[in-house]
């Protein structure tokens, strides 16, 4: 079991929170409930639960949330999970996530070659690893000025920033969460 702060924020109990490990060590990765949760928690911007349940399973996993707040739930293998928006999702999409479970948070080759593709149709797009969150803007879906640090120099990845990961520790700060350091205490 994974222990992660103010898990009430989603509605769940120790005891849930502890079956929901179990099932995701299981990789029982389309359970009803367990997808749910992943869901709601990508709502809330609580990747650390959606990447939880990706190191405990040892699979990757993707999350797309689209124009409508519609989220859909990919998982790959222990390597892999595209970008594959479903049949009937609104674009832009608001943020693709995926993880590399237990591994560092940076965009690989096929992660770019999904950037690229989504140039038109991605707003933000997130990976979650195991040091924390590395995020990469859209600059042609926004008029706000962003980072001018970007993936590449040209072609469609130059739209994307290239921004410094964001260890847990921070995430946590970021969004008032106790620090897990707070919550082992």
């Amino acid at each position: 079991m994974i222990f992660l702060p103010e898990l009430d924020q989603l509605g769940l109990s120790d005891a849930d929170w502890e079956g929901l490990c179990v099932m995701a060590e299981a990789r029982q990765v389309d359970n009803e409930r367990l997808l749910e949760v992943q869901s709601n928690a990508a709502l809330m911007g609580r990747w650390d639960v959606v990447y939880a349940f990706s190191y405990l399973a040892g699979l990757e996993t993707s999350v797309l949330i689209d124009a409508e707040d519609s989220v859909s739930i990919d998982w790959g293998s222990p390597g892999r999970v595209a970008l594959s928006p479903p049949i009937g999702c609104a674009a832009p999409f608001k943020v693709w996530t995926h993880t590399h479970p237990g591994f560092d948070a940076y965009w690989s080759g096929t992660d770019t070659n999904s950037l690229a593709n989504g140039a038109s149709i991605v707003s933000r797009a997130l990976v979650l690893g195991a040091p924390g969150i590395k995020q990469a803007l859209n600059q042609s879906l926004t008029t706000e000025e962003l980072p001018e640090r970007r993936l590449m120099k040209d072609g469609p990845l130059s739209q994307w920033t290239d921004e410094a990961l964001t260890p847990w520790s921070t995430f946590y700060e970021q969004f008032g969460h106790a620090t897990l350091d707070e919550v082992r205490t």
